[in-house]
């Protein structure tokens, strides 16, 4: 049973794939895993205090990103914690870490029983820069959120089989309020995406959903930056560390302005609230104009023209080098 609110690992398959494959953690590949385990009735307080002795223990550990420890669904004994590394290497130390062997032992007093070892499964990448992910809210006719967990379980399966196919998170409404499953389905590439959404096979099961789905909508992330970058040919966007270049190059001196002419002005205010404001006039600033203007001027190098790719690159990145020391000469001076 696909249970909402779960992550579900997956590795890469191809078509045909067994899928009832693990997902084995590769060496050298995986940056993150999920550990599966199963809570005893009446145990959530040491649950919880086991919680955070675990999570303080991950976080302290080299190229730890993120860690994730959620329930099968609101109210289940099952649970996953998911824990992310930039870096394989630093995720193969913490699995070996003696530490967190210590700690996993800890939840036998607190675990179900029958609950032995605690096996990691790859678990998809949903921080990544270079996949993209489609995000679909669906609302579902009250009395059928049992029919539409069968349902979302089948276009897993079948979507599990396809080509750059990195992971499914689902995610249960939050509330009356938010009336919404959430489900992000990542793809290695929009290629790849493009294929499964376009698939015979995805609009075959799509039919079936008539009778529990009121209504979806799907959206596509594709970077961080999309609304700066948006454009009305809806080519596609420029690679995301361009776009994080541009956000440098007009943040920082935002920053530098503020730290020389505006905090002084609020030294007497509480730091929150003094770096509230400041965060609030640089991101108003960036958004507008300036990141406009930015785009204007360099727009030949975000998207580059293909017979002359390699040439506006290499100018571009020179005229971007040439502008961030012009700001650090400038503000060495004025600071």
């Amino acid at each position: 049973m696909y249970s909402p609110g779960a992550i579900q690992a997956a590795d890469r398959r191809t078509p045909g794939a067994e899928q009832s494959a693990p997902n084995v953690v590769k060496p050298g590949v995986t940056k993150a895993v999920a550990t599966k385990l199963s809570l005893r009735p009446g145990m959530e307080t040491p649950f919880a205090t086991w919680q955070a002795a675990f999570t303080r223990a991950a976080s302290a550990a080299p190229d730890f990103v993120s860690l994730e420890i959620i329930p099968a669904f609101p109210g289940a004994v099952d649970w996953q914690v998911i824990q992310r590394f930039s870096s394989p290497e630093g995720l193969s130390r913490w699995v070996s870490d003696a530490g967190r062997a210590a700690l996993l032992a800890e939840l036998a007093a607190i675990e179900g029983s029958g609950q032995g070892s605690h096996p990691d499964e790859a678990a998809p990448d949903f921080h990544s820069t270079t996949t993209v992910t489609e995000v679909f809210a669906t609302v579902v006719k009250p009395g059928q959120e049992h029919a539409f967990r069968l349902w979302s379980e089948r276009i897993q399966q079948e979507q599990a089989r396809f080509p750059g196919y990195m992971g499914t998170l689902v995610q249960a409404p939050l509330s009356l309020d938010v009336p919404y499953w959430t489900t992000l389905v990542r793809f290695e590439a929009p290629a790849f995406l493009d294929a499964w959404l376009q698939s015979s096979e995805r609009k075959a099961i799509l039919t079936e959903a008539t009778p529990e789905v009121s209504s979806w909508e799907n959206h596509r992330m594709t970077n961080a930056f999309a609304g700066w970058f948006a454009n009305e040919q809806h080519l596609a966007p420029p690679p995301a560390w361009k776009q994080t270049c541009l956000v440098l190059l007009v943040l920082f001196p935002i920053v530098m302005l503020e730290i020389r002419f505006l905090s002084p002005l609020l030294s007497g205010l509480p730091l929150a609230l003094s770096t509230f404001i400041g965060n609030a006039i640089s991101v108003s600033v960036v958004s507008w104009p300036l990141m406009a203007v930015a785009i204007f001027g360099l727009g030949w190098w975000l998207r580059p023209p293909a017979h002359h790719r390699r040439r506006t690159e290499l100018l571009g990145l020179s005229t971007l080098a040439a502008l961030y020391a012009l700001e650090l000469l400038i503000f060495t001076y004025l600071m």
